[in-house]
């Protein structure tokens, strides 16, 4: 593996770390501000106003990175009809066509998600006043995360294991 491939593994493990403390964050801020909100609410009866926008907010980058992270780990669903055909020698091409298509896909959602965070700039959420794009942003993050680790997955085990899943065999 050359220069290049290796300051990818680089760059993805150091991505990894972060997804991760994120993760980790993200739910128990979650759970944490659920159980905050219910006893404000019902105990105090005076309820956490800004919560359940902060909440949705927090749980739309929970979902997208987790996604990434679950790419990245192979955790991810896979409902695949030909899947196992490409397995055969002489389908083994159409695993490169697949990950080409799905990086197009995924660029194109990407130029997509950017074109909406340009378009809603300046947008303000009605609870916590601060930009809509702070929410909105998590989906383009996750999109070139999930693009890194498709790099490094095609970069270390080849097209057949980008979108495969763990408990999927390989050989």
């Amino acid at each position: 593996m050359g220069p290049l491939g290796r300051a990818l593994i680089r760059a993805d493990d150091a991505t990894a770390k972060v997804e991760d403390h994120f993760l980790v964050v993200a739910h128990t801020l979650i759970a944490g501000l659920v159980v905050a909100a219910v006893v404000a609410r019902y105990v105090f009866r005076d309820p956490l106003t800004w919560g359940q926008e902060f909440i949705v907010g927090l749980f739309t980058w929970l979902i997208f990175i987790g996604a990434a992270a679950a790419i990245r780990s192979r955790l991810h669903i896979r409902i695949d009809a030909i899947g196992g055909l490409f397995a055969r020698p002489a389908l083994s091409f159409m695993n490169t066509v697949s990950v080409v298509l799905g990086t197009i896909i995924i660029a194109a959602l990407l130029w997509a998600s950017l074109v909406n965070a340009a378009d809603i700039a300046g947008v303000k959420t009605p609870m916590l006043n601060v930009e809509q794009v702070w929410f909105d942003g998590a989906l383009p993050v996750a999109l070139a995360l999930l693009l890194l680790h498709m790099a490094r997955i095609f970069v270390e085990h080849g097209a057949a294991a980008v979108f495969a899943g763990q408990l999927e065999e390989l050989d």
